[in-house]
Parts: C-alpha cells; sequence; structure tokens
C-alpha cells in the first residue's frame, strides 16, 4: 500500500480527495482551507426559519424556509416533534405521521448536508392533532370513522363517504349467481373491487364499476365498501333513533374492535345532522329496510349487504337490486 506525502508533512496511508458528499482523508490546513474556497469541501448549512404546524388525525404537516447557507452537497430538512421526538423528512411542508391525538406537540425543523447538521430552527407553534367531526368534510365526501385492516385497533385508515348525489346508485351486485375470484375479504374493499372490475364488465358488476368509475373531488380512488368497512359507517352514520338489531355488531377492524353485538340503544342515532333520517347525506332507510351493498360475496350466490334500518348484515341474492354507496381510504 502506497504511502503519500503531503505538504506541511502529514501523512495519510489513504488519502482520497474531498467531495461535497464525503471528505476522508488528512489534510493540512491550508488544503482544507482551499477546498473549501473552492465548494468542494462538505459544509454544515445555517438554521431554517420555522413556518407554521398544522394538526391532523395522528399526524401534522410543518411549513419552513430553507436557510440561505445551504452549505455544500444535498441538503435534507427534518422536522421533529415535541414531545417524543418523531420526525418526518422532505420539502415543505413536511408531514410528521404516527403522533398521539389529543397530545400537544411544536416541531423545530433542520438543515443537514453530508458536512452536519446545522443549528434548529425556533420552535413551532402548537398543535393538538385529532380525529375530524364524524360527517365532517374530508377528502371529496364526509369522515366516517377509521379501520384497523390488522384487526390490532390501531387506526391505520380514515374512511370517507361520497356524497348521496355522486356516490349513490341503486344497481345489482351481478348479473348472474356465480362465483366471482377473490371478492370475499370482509375488509379490503378495495381488493373486492379490483377483483370485480378485472372479472366482468360494468353488465357483469355493476355495482363495482360504478363505485371503481367515479372521479369525486379530484378523488378517483372510489370503491365498493366491504363488509366491515361498511358496518363502520353504519355505526358511526346511524340515521335513525330506531332499535338495533342485536344480532350484530362484532368487528374485529373497527377503532376501536367492537367484541360484542349491538345493543337496543347502541349505537345511536348519529350526530352528525346532515347525515340523520331526511338530511342532505343520510343512508336511507327506505326502501327494502335501508339495504346497501357490500363488496363481499357470501357464496356463489349471494353477497352481503347493511341494513340501515337497524343494523342487520345479511346475505342476499346479488341479482337484487338495492342502493350502493361508494367510499374512499385516507391513510392515517
Amino acid at each position: 500500500m502506497s504511502i503519500k506525502q503531503f505538504p506541511g508533512g502529514i501523512v495519510t496511508k489513504n488519502p482520497t480527495a474531498p467531495t461535497t458528499s464525503a471528505a476522508k482523508g488528512i489534510w493540512t490546513l491550508g488544503q482544507a482551507a482551499d477546498f473549501v474556497k473552492q465548494g468542494i469541501w462538505p459544509r454544515s448549512p445555517g438554521a431554517p426559519t420555522i413556518g407554521t404546524a398544522t394538526g391532523s388525525s395522528g399526524s401534522a404537516t410543518v411549513t419552513y424556509t430553507a436557510p440561505t447557507d445551504l452549505g455544500t452537497g444535498t441538503v435534507t430538512f427534518t422536522a421533529t416533534s415535541s414531545p417524543s421526538g418523531i420526525t418526518g423528512t422532505g420539502a415543505s411542508p413536511i408531514t410528521v405521521s404516527g403522533l398521539t391525538n389529543g397530545t400537544p406537540y411544536t416541531f423545530t425543523v433542520t438543515a443537514s448536508t453530508p458536512g452536519g447538521s446545522g443549528p434548529a430552527s425556533a420552535a413551532s407553534n402548537s398543535v393538538t392533532p385529532a380525529l375530524p367531526a364524524i360527517g365532517s368534510a374530508l377528502g371529496g365526501g364526509f369522515f366516517a370513522g377509521q379501520i384497523s385492516t390488522a384487526g390490532n385497533s390501531i387506526a391505520d385508515y380514515n374512511l370517507v363517504v361520497g356524497p348521496v348525489a355522486s356516490a349513490q346508485s341503486a344497481l345489482a351486485w351481478k348479473d348472474s349467481t356465480s362465483a366471482t375470484p377473490g371478492a370475499d375479504s370482509v375488509i379490503n374493499g378495495p381488493q373486492n373491487t379490483a377483483d370485480m372490475v378485472a372479472d366482468g364488465s360494468a353488465t357483469v358488476y355493476p355495482c363495482a364499476h360504478f363505485c371503481n368509475d367515479l372521479v369525486i373531488g379530484g378523488f378517483s380512488d372510489w370503491y365498493m365498501p366491504a363488509k366491515n368497512e361498511l358496518e363502520v359507517c353504519y355505526y358511526n352514520l346511524k340515521p335513525s333513533t330506531d332499535s338495533n338489531n342485536t344480532s350484530s355488531g362484532i368487528n374485529a377492524n373497527a377503532v376501536p374492535a367492537r367484541a360484542s353485538n349491538y345493543t337496543a340503544g347502541n349505537p345511536a342515532q348519529t350526530s352528525a345532522a346532515d347525515f340523520k333520517t331526511t338530511g342532505t347525506e343520510d343512508f336511507a332507510i327506505s326502501p327494502q329496510q335501508g339495504a346497501y351493498w357490500s363488496s363481499t360475496e357470501a357464496s356463489a350466490t349471494k353477497a352481503w349487504r347493511q341494513y340501515f334500518f337497524y343494523g342487520n348484515q345479511v346475505d342476499y341474492n346479488k341479482m337484487d337490486t338495492i342502493k350502493v354507496r361508494a367510499i374512499r381510504r385516507v391513510a392515517v
């Protein structure tokens, strides 16, 4: 292995010329100063200027202005929460996920290069992440609650119910009583819908194609809700004051999970005015006792439906024409 003699008498066995992304070797102070003048010596940036933090369910967005002195090399911006030290990276605004609803947070932003991290910005305003109100506007529709696709009561998606005027119709589940490959998940409505769309045309699967083809509020990821997703809609957006059927209600994918069936009075009528009976966005309880299709196949001849009159879930002939209402997911 060669040994290279540098001016000033400093020796290294593995000299490597510095770049803006690395500085591995031993140099004299004069050489280092010259590299800095050339702009090829890694150097940390200054402090960003903090902007505004905005909270949402389980997360927050943080705006900032980059420092004038960006150092040298690729710059990475990181927002850090206080408390908990939860981080997010990226361009402004940075999203910081994994926050606890009901806990107040402030945030600082730092910039870093291969030369190191610069000083932190001042702290942001305090925000407290929280769930939207049930029935409030969200993502092209209305917030209907949360689901846990893993069934562990840890929410991973907010459910958004589409508007009655554009996201609801009365159609058959299928044009025949024959099996549909794959469309049997009780929680994965997007996959059920995709399986039906892939298996046949809109003539064969009217409900699935209706939901899949929607574009509302600029969003095109609408789908036909699975059995447990549709149950969450009933639980949180029950339109009437009628007693519940007590033979349904267990839902491992609800947040929190429900291990017991309904009582006569739980769930109660929704507090969202527009979703109460005769409201502008309610799940209609007539005709057919407010029956809505889910995307979950029960057998070759039947699929699951949700009654919004009293909450019962039953399987029924796929060729029957009843209501369907599209939903979409927003990751928590």
